[in-house]
C-alpha cells in the first residue's frame, strides 16, 4: 500500500519529519513552498498547520475564534497563494526522510481536526478524529 490517490492530489496535505519525538521538533513540508518550515514543539506545529489551512481556506473552519479583544479572525502566518501549487504530495514525500508522515486534514469540526495520517515507515494509513489522536499516532 502506498499513499492514497486522494492524498496525492489534494493541497491540504503536509508531510513532516520528526527529529526528536520527546520535544516534538522537526520539519514540515507543503505543496506551496520549496523549503521546509521548522517547528519546535507541538504548539508550534499546530499553529503552522492551522495557518496554512487558513491561508488556503481548505478545509473551512466550522468554529471561528472568539475573543473579548479585537483580534484577527484567522492565523495567516504563512504567505502562500492557494492557486500556486508547486507540486503534489508524493513529491513532498520524496523530499522527506524515510520516517516521514503525511497528514491530510479533511475537516475542522468542533474546533479540532479530523483526517488521515500516512506513516511511511509502516506504509499504513490511519484515521484521526482530534489533535490528541493525531499526536498519539505520531508518537
Amino acid at each position: 500500500m502506498s499513499i492514497s490517490d486522494r492524498m496525492k492530489r489534494t493541497s491540504n496535505c503536509v508531510a513532516i519529519n520528526i527529529d526528536n519525538k520527546e520535544s516534538f521538533e522537526g520539519d514540515l513540508y507543503n505543496c506551496f513552498q520549496e523549503e521546509p518550515i521548522r517547528f519546535c514543539d507541538v504548539h508550534d506545529f499546530f499553529i503552522i498547520v492551522n495557518s496554512l489551512l487558513d491561508t488556503i481556506e481548505y478545509p473551512a473552519q466550522k468554529v471561528k475564534y472568539r475573543a473579548f479583544k479585537k483580534t484577527l479572525p484567522t492565523l495567516k502566518l504563512i504567505d502562500v497563494r492557494s492557486d500556486e501549487k508547486l507540486f503534489d504530495t508524493d513529491v513532498i514525500l520524496d523530499k522527506c526522510k524515510t520516517d516521514a508522515y503525511v497528514i491530510m486534514v479533511t475537516s475542522r469540526d468542533n474546533a479540532t481536526w479530523q483526517g488521515k495520517l500516512y506513516k511511511q515507515s509502516e506504509d499504513k494509513e490511519f484515521s484521526f478524529n482530534s489533535e490528541v489522536e493525531l499526536i498519539r499516532l505520531l508518537k
